[in-house]
């Protein structure tokens, strides 16, 4: 009974589908009933038609068959995402991030300044 209820459409799901192919027809006046019809054959059909592909996929066994719990590996637990520690910032971070780094490299001052006395003796 459950299999004969799934294949028989209701009268709305009849009209609307009538109702469609009468507009994809040109909308003739007087072929009610042969799109009516027309129509119930059809919804009939694809029911029919689910309802043994639904009941041939439950039929089939999958694939690779289902067999007892597996044993966990130690594959599976390393490929578990891990989360990332949160990283606390601390008033003395914040202060140390926030100066300035002074350079005191005395070799950078001196080929700074030394470039430029170049220049004026070379061009005399």
């Amino acid at each position: 009974m459950n299999q004969l209820n799934t294949t028989l459409p209701s009268h709305d799901e009849i009209a609307l589908c009538a109702f469609l192919i009468w507009e994809k027809e040109g909308r003739q006046p007087g072929r009610e009933q042969t799109y009516w019809l027309q129509a119930e054959a059809q919804l009939r059909q694809t029911r029919q038609h689910q309802a043994e592909l639904a009941a041939a996929a439950k039929a089939t066994r999958p694939w690779p068959p289902q067999t007892a719990a597996a044993p966990k590996t130690a594959t599976a637990r390393a490929l578990k995402p891990v989360a990332p520690k949160p990283t606390r910032i601390t008033a003395a971070s914040r202060s140390a991030a926030a100066k300035p780094v002074a350079i005191s490299n005395s070799s950078t001052r001196k080929s700074v300044s030394a470039a430029p006395a170049r220049k004026a003796s070379a061009r005399s």
